[in-house]
């Protein structure tokens, strides 16, 4: 019996039991204020992932990373995945101030410069839900 076939599918059940498998990314390191960066969310796995439009955004500092408040309201989509696909989302870079109420984000302030992470939410089998995030800076 010929071992090589038998245990190549050892190891891509064992990797598919593993997941979810995505790779996220954005377009670029580093954005002017006024940019939209592009988020990449790409299903490298044997599995269909699912996400939603909804993400989070943080903000470096004093050493710690603390969530910016963006006052966006997402639609409540369920995006699925299947394997080996890919799905593109812009990312609004806003903020909402204190003791402002939610309204028409394109009247927010830009986010100032400095350094970000943005954080969105997907979801496989087995391991059920995971945060995934990419970092960026926002320049001057």
């Amino acid at each position: 019996m010929r071992k090589g076939p038998l245990v190549s599918l050892l190891i891509l059940l064992l990797w598919g039991a593993t997941g979810p498998h995505f790779m996220i990314s954005l377009d670029k390191e580093a954005y002017a204020q006024e940019e939209r960066p592009e988020l990449t969310v790409r299903n490298i796995g044997l599995m269909p992932i699912e996400l939603g439009r909804g993400y989070l955004l943080y903000r470096w500092d004093n050493g710690s990373w603390v969530r910016v408040r963006t006052g966006l309201i997402f639609t409540d989509d369920l995006i699925v995945l299947t394997p080996f696909r890919s799905w593109k989302q812009r990312i609004t870079l806003k903020y909402l101030p204190e003791n402002e109420s939610i309204g028409d984000p394109r009247f927010y302030p830009d986010l100032p410069p400095g350094r970000y992470k943005v954080v969105k939410e997907i979801c496989g089998w087995p391991r059920g839900c995971v945060n995934a995030s990419m970092e960026f800076e926002i320049a001057d």
